[in-house]
């Protein structure tokens, strides 16, 4: 699925906020994997000291990134979009990822904004 950032913030809204799910399972949803740091579809990450925890998942193809960061609670969201060249000469990746980084710093606390299940998750999923 490729959407705008718009509608990922909407999507993200009103799933924070039981407006999708009954509570239970909204609740199940949002318990991560020990190891994984992986809920039910969503990724659930600290984002440390004065942050609290995220709730977070992005994607993307060739030529499409999307990604989208939420408190628990849904008072606050992070919704991101970019369109790149698919070469690696001309990759936006690692500036794309530090870009990230910083904007969850600011949005979310001042905590590192490392995802801990990053190096096992790829950066662009296959369909």
């Amino acid at each position: 699925m490729i959407s705008t950032a718009q509608d990922l913030h909407t999507f993200i809204s009103a799933l924070m906020t039981g407006k999708l799910l009954p509570a239970p399972l909204l609740a199940e949803m949002r318990k991560p994997h020990p190891k994984a740091g992986y809920g039910l579809g969503v990724f659930v990450q600290d984002v440390g000291e004065n942050g609290g925890t995220v709730i977070t998942h992005n994607g993307g193809t060739a030529g499409h990134a999307a990604l989208m960061y939420s408190t628990p609670d849904g008072s606050k969201t992070l919704t991101a979009a970019l369109n790149y060249v698919d070469d690696a000469a001309l990759s936006m990746a690692e500036a794309f990822q530090k870009a990230t980084q910083r904007l969850v710093k600011e949005v979310f606390g001042r905590g590192q904004a490392e995802r801990p299940d990053e190096a096992a998750e790829p950066t662009q999923p296959t369909a």
